[in-house]
């Protein structure tokens, strides 16, 4: 079974047409919606309700795979410092531990720093890849034809601490009719492919030619300005 916490998708309309296109079993996925608290239903806060969701796993029974989308939602404190993400994160490695199941914590790459380690670009502190065992990232990518309309993507680890840390596969996403009247977008999977993620889900000729133009708009900025020293000044 699995328990699934979306604060970014609706599971009516989107997390559940999308499982039932990837060829889920319904009756084992089960989403966290809410907490009763004071007899009051309030939203579920990942960085409050730990409890009450090993209370309901616990009830469902046979839970294999905790999903927080956003992980960033369990961090009741500063995401950017070190310290308070790996104590928010804790709580939920150890429900993970408790149950015998993996927890799959899901963000996104900061903006800018195309070119650097991508498990380095996750948003917030460095502590939320620290923590985790695995890290996978997926990004779309340029496609080897040339074809722009092609949609190209990688999913590739970034590191793991469990097995090999390289390698990935290529990936696009379709759009099926999930159910009669509901299309839903789902993932097929291409080949096996070879590298580091930082290899993988860069364009090092694109990256070169974005900052040597950022670097030369800069100096012709300065140099242009007024009150410039010349160099044998």
């Amino acid at each position: 079974n699995v328990l699934i916490w979306s604060g970014e998708d609706d599971p009516a309309d989107t997390l559940l047409p999308r499982l039932i296109a990837a060829g889920a079993e319904r009756s084992r996925c089960y989403f966290v919606k809410g907490t009763r608290i004071g007899g009051e239903l309030e939203s579920f806060d990942p960085a409050r309700d730990m409890a009450a969701l090993e209370w309901t796993a616990h009830q469902i029974g046979g839970v294999k795979l905790l999903i927080v989308d956003p992980v960033v939602s369990a961090v009741a404190g500063d995401s950017h410092k070190n310290t308070e993400v790996r104590r928010a994160l804790q709580p939920l490695v150890d429900l993970a531990s408790r149950l015998d199941a993996a927890a799959l914590g899901i963000s996104h790459f900061s903006k800018g720093g195309a070119g650097a380690d991508p498990a380095s670009r996750v948003v917030g502190s460095i502590a939320f890849t620290a923590v985790a065992r695995v890290v996978l990232v997926a990004a779309k990518v340029k496609p080897e034809d040339g074809d722009d309309n092609n949609d190209r993507r990688i999913l590739a680890r970034g590191k793991s601490n469990i097995g090999p840390d390289a390698g990935g596969f290529e990936y696009h996403i379709d759009q099926i009719e999930a159910l009669p009247g509901i299309r839903a977008s789902r993932v097929t999977w291409g080949k096996a492919v070879e590298g580091t993620a930082r290899e993988l889900l860069t364009d090092p000729d694109d990256i070169s030619d974005d900052a040597a133009g950022d670097t030369t708009d800069l100096l012709r900025a300065e140099l242009t300005a007024d009150g410039w020293t010349d160099a044998d000044a």
